[in-house]
């Protein structure tokens, strides 16, 4: 059975990223940021969201508002993060002295 997240057209990862961008800052006042990333089931277009309790649900307006599984043809997912994330995880250098 073919999974409807791997069948269809897509856009290029750079247009997919670029407008989920746009479209987070239209809806989203916080801080996040939109990354490629790969799981078990290929790769996954993630939207991460700093929230100030990643455990509470998401107010109704953005539940809604990024409901979708698919964006522009890739497997789309929200990651809710706690505030500081993006920046000191997501971010970081590279540390070479470990």
């Amino acid at each position: 059975m073919a999974s409807r997240h791997f069948s269809g057209e897509k856009s290029s990862k750079e247009e997919a990223e670029k407008q989920l961008m746009l479209h987070a800052a239209s809806i989203y006042d916080g801080r996040y940021t939109v990354k490629f990333e790969s799981d078990d089931g290929g790769t996954v277009l993630n939207l991460y969201l700093e929230v100030k309790n990643p455990s509470d649900h998401l107010d109704e307006f953005l539940n809604d508002a990024f409901r979708m599984s698919k964006w522009m043809g890739w497997r789309f997912v929200v990651t809710k993060c706690p505030i500081g994330y993006i920046d000191a995880i997501l971010n970081a250098t590279k540390q070479e002295d470990w």
